[in-house]
């Protein structure tokens, strides 16, 4: 896999200037960058991500020029609070928390667009708040049942004792993606939010999901992370062919033009 992009961008001309805020959620500190003007589009990142990424990548370059983009930290991740104790990692109150930040920045309707774990954030999200969610995007994400009390892997249980290596042996990141993963990520608070998965279980009651959705689905994914999206009501699926999990994340050029035309149909 060829990993994210790590280039940090210096010229974001295309985009007003780029804030970082914060939101109260359950006691601890949830953090979100925020930029542009209009209709909100909320950016969920993948497990081992942080806000920047979706910058870095030109996500919010793009999408600012007539949204207003607010791009989150889940908890455990990037400048968020990253607690070390898997039970604050419960579902769905992890993907509530979402509510704190769309409440704190005064927005009643939002996109959610989630990647990866940002994905089935999202789908959770908008499970539980139906009302809240103006449109789905699921991003090569997996939205099946997790039973409580399921095996914990073994690079989940190293994590958690604080030890990398047995993740970069499970799953094939760059050498400059896990120098950069190392340096952004608490590898006691990536175990606890996993852990936290396999604990206690995770179940989206996708009949409760009313917002349009759009499924992007890498083609050469050689996981399964795609719940059949006619499950979704409505789902509108886009797959990319030739594109691995990370890599349909990297292709800006190919994904903001599927998410674009998708919500101009709504009028979003």
């Amino acid at each position: 896999m060829r990993g994210y992009p790590r280039n940090r961008l210096t010229d974001r001309s295309g985009a007003g200037p780029v804030v970082t805020k914060t939101a109260r959620s359950r006691g601890y500190t949830v953090s979100y960058d925020d930029a542009g003007v209009g209709p909100a589009i909320v950016l969920i990142t993948g497990a081992t991500m942080s806000a920047a990424d979706w910058r870095d990548a030109g996500y919010v370059d793009r999408l600012a020029r007539d949204h207003r983009v607010l791009s989150v930290d889940p908890l455990g991740n990037g400048l968020s609070d990253k607690p070390h104790d898997p039970d604050a990692y419960r579902w769905p109150e992890v993907a509530n928390d979402m509510l704190s930040v769309i409440d704190a920045a005064g927005v009643d309707h939002a996109v959610l667009w989630g990647y990866s774990r940002g994905g089935r954030l999202a789908a959770a999200f908008a499970a539980e708040h139906p009302d809240r969610a103006a449109a789905l995007v699921v991003h090569d994400a997996g939205l099946e049942d997790v039973a409580a009390d399921s095996s914990i892997p073994a690079y989940v249980a190293a994590l958690m004792a604080g030890d990398f290596a047995p993740m970069w042996a499970e799953f094939g990141f760059s050498e400059d993606d896990r120098r950069y993963d190392e340096d952004v990520n608490d590898p006691r608070a990536l175990g606890a939010l996993w852990a936290a998965l396999r604990r206690f279980g995770s179940t989206i009651d996708i009949r409760r999901i009313v917002a349009p959705a759009l499924v992007i689905k890498a083609g050469d994914d050689v996981l399964d992370l795609a719940r059949a999206p006619a499950e979704l009501p409505g789902a509108q699926l886009e797959v990319l062919p030739g594109l691995d999990h990370l890599e349909v994340f990297s292709r800006t050029d190919l994904v903001i033009p599927i998410v674009a035309g998708f919500l101009e149909t709504l009028g979003v």
